[in-house]
């Protein structure tokens, strides 16, 4: 039985119709990774915060007298739970490290962890709205992070590595170091790589106005600030990644018998879940907005190539981004289809892909974050 359905789907960035599998499976083998946490600072219902703590440094968290010379810091994106964050940091160190830069490592591990439901579409979208009023907020705090680091070890290089609402984060942050820093020409950060950014492709622009005034919560358009406090700054998109860029899209059930009827194949059309929720295109899907004005320092790099087809970058459920067939109508029950088949599909594909011994793959996006630092 073959049919073909146009569909608009009313959806979020990993949307409430994609099942990420860390989401089921919240189990991991792997070690304790050196994380900051703003974990417990927020209200996950309204994003308030509701208690501030102040953050170790990053000395104390690496166990470490001596300044490290340079430090990577991984702001992971939406929906990720304390465990998914620990997964996720020692993905990126184990990615650095088999694309040849052995670096320390800390993760940002913030409150995403928002309402998601695959069946009451009004706390998936309250979900997704909070999570980016906690991500702006978290800028601040990340910056002050930074800036103590600057403090105790003003020689070294610091660089961020943001995936997906991560970004959010990140810009937040470098805003913040900005105002805090507007006479002062040091760069306080030596890089910055977003790994399929979820934050509106005008973002980066230097000109305030050509910010999308739908941006909500608001977020100042950050070119002036990346120029200011970022030595190099890097965007690697994909336009293939599901979350991020639209589709169409073949999905081949197994033959199942349902009242004596096989079903083989639907044919799928979806506009981005990011575009759907924010109307406005993704820096991280098809890179920055072509008549904006970006800032001197700013790069961008197409790494489809490096996105297996893999469907289980970490190796623990199965497929990471899952649909539930009855989201689109079919009385099939509790049916789901894996949406990664090509290339570029996966969206946590850009920090690596484990093996099934919890060791590395395949480092992902992370050797071009390794060519730019060594090109620097």
């Amino acid at each position: 039985m073959n049919s073909f359905i146009s569909i608009g789907i009313f959806s979020l960035f990993l949307s409430f119709l994609i099942i990420p599998s860390s989401l089921v499976n919240n189990t991991f083998g792997q070690t304790q990774s050196d994380m900051v946490s703003t974990r417990g600072f927020f209200n996950l219902n309204s994003g308030s915060m509701i208690q501030e703590r102040e953050l170790p440094s990053a000395l104390s968290i690496l166990h470490i007298n001596n300044c490290p010379g340079e430090l990577a810091i991984y702001v992971h994106g939406v929906w990720a739970n304390k465990e998914i964050a620990n997964e996720q940091t020692e993905r990126v160190s184990l990615s650095l490290e088999k694309a040849g830069y052995n670096i320390p490592v800390i993760g940002f591990s913030w409150d995403s962890n928002t309402a998601f439901s695959l069946d009451d579409l009004s706390l998936s979208e309250h979900g997704w709205n909070i999570a980016k009023i906690i991500a702006n907020s978290n800028g601040p705090l990340l910056g002050n992070f930074i800036q103590q680091f600057n403090d105790e070890c003003p020689n070294d290089k610091i660089r961020i590595i943001a995936h997906s609402l991560g970004s959010r984060v990140t810009l937040s942050a470098i805003q913040s170091i900005y105002e805090d820093n507007i006479a002062d020409n040091i760069k306080k950060i030596s890089s910055v790589h977003l790994l399929g950014a979820a934050i509106d492709n005008e973002q980066v622009s230097v000109i305030e106005n050509q910010c999308n005034e739908n941006n909500n919560p608001p977020l100042p358009c950050s070119g002036k600030a990346i120029e200011k406090v970022v030595g190099k700054f890097y965007n690697l998109y994909n336009p293939e990644d599901n979350m991020l860029a639209s589709e169409k899209i073949y999905i081949d059930i197994t033959p199942f018998n349902l009242f004596d009827q096989l079903f083989s194949v639907y044919l799928v059309t979806y506009p981005s879940p990011y575009l759907s929720t924010e109307n406005d295109i993704p820096l991280g899907a098809y890179g920055k907005q072509d008549n904006i004005n970006e800032p001197e320092n700013y790069h961008e790099y197409n790494v489809l190539p490096k996105i297996l087809d893999q469907e289980d970058s970490d190796q623990r459920n199965g497929c990471d981004l899952q649909v539930n067939l009855k989201n689109f109508g079919y009385l099939l029950g509790n049916l789901y289809w894996c949406t990664i088949y090509k290339k570029g599909d996966n969206h946590f594909g850009y920090i690596g892909f484990r093996d099934v011994n919890d060791g590395l793959q395949y480092e992902g996006a992370m050797n071009v974050v390794v060519t730019n630092w060594l090109s620097e």
